[in-house]
């Protein structure tokens, strides 16, 4: 069965996610310093929900925070992060590991799988990537 059937509509156009796995604090904080080893983790729940790779991508392709204009210092990287994470932050969403980043010059969103895998969001593009140079700060 494809994973898509097995969701619910949360609205017309949203879907909710499939994820089940669960990752707990200690867990999720030592995952992201063996992948990140240079940054500071900061995670506001004792639980996290993995999130599901195809639920990111498809929930990435319905979201419009892409879409909207850069302006430098009013509307730059850190604004589309927040604004990115600020879309996950709704009911049958909010609970997945998924959050903010930094590197010395950007700010990104990333995520972690089911397979505890750090992805990263480029919230400007939509991008995933598997790997971003330099991350100092992990806000999950």
């Amino acid at each position: 069965m494809c994973w898509l059937q097995k969701k619910k509509v949360i609205s017309p156009e949203m879907i909710t996610p499939v994820s089940t796995g669960k990752i707990n604090l200690a867990e999720l904080t030592s995952l992201l310093k063996n992948c990140v080893p240079a940054s500071q983790v900061i995670m506001a729940d004792q639980w996290k929900y993995l999130c599901h790779y195809d639920d990111i991508a498809l929930f990435l392709a319905q979201d419009e925070t892409n879409k909207m204009e850069y302006q430098s210092e009013t509307l730059d990287c850190d604004d589309f992060a927040f604004r990115l994470k600020g879309q996950f932050s709704i009911p049958e969403w909010s609970g997945l590991a998924l959050g903010i980043c930094w590197t010395q010059n950007h700010a990104l969103s990333c995520f972690v799988d089911e397979k505890w895998k750090l992805w990263f969001i480029e919230p400007q593009t939509d991008e995933i990537l598997d790997k971003v140079e330099g991350v100092r700060i992990i806000i999950v």
